[in-house]
């Protein structure tokens, strides 16, 4: 009698916390409708986004990528990575955006010419 009441409790916590919070976060169905090209509906959701919700979607949280980093590294490596570089690694998402990119882009400083020999 026992086990069956534990197992029934048990059943019940778990489906009491499938209700809340298991279905997708505004900014997933944000983007799910832009990948589906349904601008309509992503109007409507972002319309009815919180301020803080909006944030979390300009930091990239609460949406889940379609491969995952160790997919996309596998894959990386398997196309050939030139071997000066090593394998490629995939860190943490370090908050630059598009206005660091020419920063990023910008050639290396040259190495200092050696000084010409004394004749």
């Amino acid at each position: 009698m026992t086990r069956r009441a534990a197992a029934i409790g048990l059943i019940l916590a778990l489906s009491g916390c499938s209700l809340f919070g298991g279905g997708p976060t505004p900014q997933q169905q944000f983007l799910d409708a832009l990948n589906r090209g349904n601008s309509a509906q992503a109007s409507q959701i972002w319309l009815g986004m919180t301020p803080d919700d909006r944030d979390k979607f300009r930091r990239g949280e609460g949406m889940t990528p379609a491969v995952s980093s160790d997919e996309v590294t596998r894959l990386l490596n398997q196309q050939g990575v030139d071997t000066d570089q090593g394998q490629v690694t995939i860190g943490p998402h370090t908050g630059a955006g598009l206005l660091d990119l020419p920063a990023a882009a910008a050639p290396a400083p040259a190495a200092p010419a050696p000084s010409p020999a004394a004749p």
